[in-house]
């Protein structure tokens, strides 16, 4: 008796709803695996732009001149000068509260639009509110700017957050879909030599010989 093989006499009918995992299964990992990337990208491009807005541009003065700081509670307020920078410089502020100046104990950078800024100063004041920033180099020649002293760390941190563990849960997630899509093969293949009536090759091996 003659077996019906599907169309074409080619490879048999396979229910899909037999097939194991299941479909809705498969498709809803590589789902959430694209949305964890995608979330990785978001926090990564959001990081990137929290760098370039460390310096605040709008905000830049010549030697002699001056900007307004806001400063927060928890926040650190910093002063920035466009590369290179030589000679010493003398900042003051004045507003609600006292405000000192301490220099930093490593050297951080900015380039934005060919334009490096180098933060000089960070900014400590007691009161919360607005000030005014003036500085002042020796040669009068240097632009300078306030910005967001935090640096590197919190950027580091930042990306972590936003992109490091949502990009390597994505990726996990990734590896599972392809293990599942593997597995969900293998078990097709079963059930189409099942429906070919010979011994279903085993789970994770080879044919019997």
């Amino acid at each position: 008796m003659s077996k019906h093989l599907g169309p074409a006499g080619g490879h048999p009918h396979v229910d899909p709803s037999r097939i194991r995992p299941g479909r809705g299964v498969l498709v809803g990992v590589w789902v959430a695996a694209g949305l964890l990337l995608l979330a990785a990208l978001a926090g990564f491009v959001l990081t990137v732009v929290s760098a370039v807005d460390a310096v605040d541009r709008d905000q830049a003065f010549r030697s002699g001149g001056s900007a307004r700081v806001e400063v927060e509670s928890g926040g650190e307020p910093a002063v920035f000068a466009q590369a290179p920078v030589s000679g010493q410089v003398d900042c003051t502020m004045d507003g609600p509260g006292e405000a000192t100046f301490s220099r930093y104990g490593s050297s951080y950078t900015v380039k934005l639009n060919q334009t490096t800024w180098v933060r000089l100063l960070r900014i400590e004041a007691d009161t919360p509110g607005t000030y005014t920033l003036r500085c002042v180099d020796q040669a009068g020649a240097l632009t300078f700017a306030p910005g967001d002293g935090a640096g590197l760390g919190v950027l580091a941190e930042e990306l972590l957050l936003r992109s490091g563990i949502p990009g390597a849960a994505g990726l996990a997630l990734a590896g599972v879909g392809i293990a599942l899509g593997v597995k969900r093969s293998r078990h097709r293949n079963r059930l189409a030599a099942e429906a070919f009536g010979r011994p279903a090759p085993p789970p994770y091996g080879t044919w019997p010989q």
